[in-house]
């Protein structure tokens, strides 16, 4: 980890991390204030506050607030720039945004480590404070956000900057530390040194709250990590692992909550206008508003600031999105949360874009994890032994709740896993998961979107160096001891 790490609790009033715009070419550097006071907590209060800060630093539109949304997306294979563009995002349609230097991994990096060392002080606190006997929320149960949100990032971190669980170098994990110094140049720890840390963090965490009958998260409206939430992240944690009989047990434990229930179909068009604190569905989101509004609206859609980046609608043809059914029984997210209009044919590209209606607004608050998710964990942990069931478990699931009539491609074999991926990739594009499924899976990325030669706008074959994105420039320049990817 680079020793110039700026710290933020933002104690006594709570502020957010500047957005800027995120362009690939642009010179990244982490935004904050330096506050390093060994009294900055001393009490319950304080300690409360400083969970506050932790999670709007969480919100940064470089991190989970906007950017990891949008190249997951554009790293992927479906979703792409216009050619009428503002020239953020640009590389992405050739894969070059994937760079050492003013890359956009710098970016994604530096706010990971961010919000990493933020935690990381916070918790030099654990055992240090006097336990208020009026508090609402005991110490330790403030401390364990702390440890959620470190767990959070150092996921996304393995997402990007490391190679699968078990496969190539694992030597080249991400720098792993639990103790606050910022003068540290740490070295890699191996991929399965960082996920078992981060899975035993999480089981310990889950653990704590079980003992103690905790049910819910500290904020209303589902905007901090709940109990049910560290259950879909172990879910996620032993499913890059490739452990997939604790992958499905997990999800299946959230499929079982009774207390969210899935999104109703009936319910799809209006989940991302209105349903910001509908009871059903959504298990963690960040909060936002009018004044500090996410990184999403400014690029993705019609409706954006810049009206640039959407899905390819060779995918949503391919899918079965464009199907003009009847109402009644066509998928509900076709021509509501993905749908062509007059704006689109408007575009120079070709094909015609496909719009993204979902964050039609920068207030609404921006998901990070849904229940549905969980039915995709447990069908692709169910592949491995059992591809037949695994498609009884999507097929199940999307005749219920999206498509009355859908008939899957493949029930049976290899091909039932990229049946269960195009399924996701359908309800969660613009959700911070498609890369990393595709490589996760060794799927390549072959953009959907085409040039006017009619050849897919880049590829990145299985094996590519661009699945492991390099460590940023500055880092490699502050700490000698950070090994860089191979190819870079």
């Amino acid at each position: 980890m680079k020793n110039k790490i700026i710290l933020s609790l933002f104690l006594g009033s709570l502020l957010f991390s500047s957005c800027s715009d995120s362009m690939f070419e642009e010179n990244y550097s982490e935004a904050g204030l330096v506050v390093v006071d060994e009294n900055a907590v001393r009490t319950n209060a304080d300690l409360e506050m400083s969970i506050k800060g932790l999670y709007a630093k969480l919100s940064s539109s470089n991190g989970f607030g906007g950017d990891h949304f949008t190249y997951q997306e554009l790293t992927g294979d479906i979703g792409f720039v216009s050619q009428s563009n503002s020239g953020y995002f640009v590389g992405t349609n050739g894969g070059t945004h994937i760079q050492v230097d003013g890359g956009a991994g710098g970016g994604l990096w530096a706010t990971f480590y961010n919000t990493i060392a933020n935690a990381n002080f916070v918790l030099s606190f654990e055992g240090k404070l006097q336990e208020d006997e009026n508090a609402i929320h005991k110490n330790e149960e403030l401390f364990a956000h702390a440890k959620i949100i470190r767990a959070y990032n150092y996921l996304a971190l393995l997402s990007y900057f490391s190679p699968n669980y078990g496969e190539g170098d694992q030597s080249l994990g991400v720098p792993y530390s639990t103790v606050f110094d910022i003068k540290a140049k740490l070295p890699r720890e191996t991929v399965p040194t960082v996920i078992n840390n981060v899975i035993s963090e999480l089981e310990g965490v889950s653990a704590y709250f079980e003992q103690n009958g905790i049910s819910e998260g500290i904020y209303d409206f589902k905007r901090s990590f709940s109990p049910l939430a560290v259950e879909m992240l172990l879910a996620r944690a032993y499913l890059f692992k490739k452990d997939y009989p604790k992958a499905e047990y997990y999800a299946q434990k959230v499929i079982d909550d009774t207390n969210i229930p899935f999104l109703l179909r009936k319910d799809v068009a209006q989940f991302f206008i209105n349903g910001e604190e509908a009871a059903y569905e959504t298990i963690f989101q960040l909060e936002f508003n009018s004044v500090t509004p996410q990184g999403l609206t400014d690029y993705w859609g019609t409706n954006a600031r810049y009206k640039q980046n959407f899905m390819a609608r060779k995918f949503w043809e391919a899918s079965g999105l464009k199907v003009p059914t009847n109402s009644a029984k066509r998928d509900a997210r076709a021509f509501s949360w993905y749908m062509t209009n007059n704006i689109v044919t408007g575009y120079p590209d070709n094909p015609k874009p496909i719009d993204v209606r979902k964050y039609l607004s920068g207030s609404r608050d921006l998901i990070q994890l849904r229940k549905s998710e969980a039915v995709f964990i447990k069908a692709e942990a169910q592949f491995h032994s059992n591809p037949s069931l695994a498609s009884q478990t999507v097929t199940n699931w999307v005749k219920e709740y999206r498509f009355p009539d859908y008939v899957p491609a493949v029930t049976s074999g290899p091909g039932v896993l990229d049946e269960i991926l195009t399924q996701k990739a359908m309800e969660f594009f613009l959700e911070g998961l498609r890369f990393s499924d595709l490589k996760r899976n060794n799927r390549a990325v072959v953009k959907y979107q085409t040039n006017s030669m009619g050849q897919p706008l880049t590829e990145i074959p299985v094996g590519d160096r661009r699945f492991i994105w390099p460590i940023p420039f500055s880092e490699i320049q502050n700490n000698p001891n950070i090994t860089q990817a191979p190819g870079y």
